[in-house]
């Protein structure tokens, strides 16, 4: 689902998976990090500190994990994209929707329980999912 949308940049709230409560995926047309402009750059800044403002006002964010990770792309023999992913991080638990949520790998890299029994449970159905969003998308505004 779309957050947000520029010439250079779509903002993808993750509506099937919320492990990391705001996470999302933030994308350009571009196949290399080199191939964006200064002005991309400027516009993906603006893009991660508007994400952060938001989940730091909603969901109280303790910080946040903004990785770029193109290597699957090249494993399995896609055309690489350049693509960022946002992950709200949390030091304590939070309220969020009548449920309490905790990120139980808080300070430690997310990636490593990725696929163990160990990984961060997404509490939430569909329906809250879509609910996140709603709450996401009435407080972004992003003007660059």
């Amino acid at each position: 689902m779309k957050l947000y949308e520029s010439n250079n940049w779509t903002i993808e709230f993750y509506e099937n998976c919320q492990e990391f409560v705001g996470q999302c995926g933030i994308y350009s047309s571009k196949k290399s990090l080199s191939d964006l402009t200064s002005e991309e750059w400027v516009e993906l800044g603006a893009i991660e500190k508007e994400l952060e403002r938001v989940c730091k006002k909603i969901f109280d964010t303790t910080m946040f994990n903004f990785t770029c990770l193109m290597n699957n792309a090249y494993r399995d023999e896609e055309t690489p994209f350049v693509h960022f992913h946002f992950f709200p991080r949390y030091k304590k638990k939070v309220n969020i929707l009548g449920k309490n949520y905790e990120d139980v790998h808080f300070g430690f890299n997310f990636w490593k329980w990725a696929n163990t029994e160990e990984r961060q449970k997404d509490i939430f159905t569909q329906e809250e999912r879509l609910k996140i969003f709603e709450m996401m998308k009435q407080e972004f505004n992003l003007e660059v």
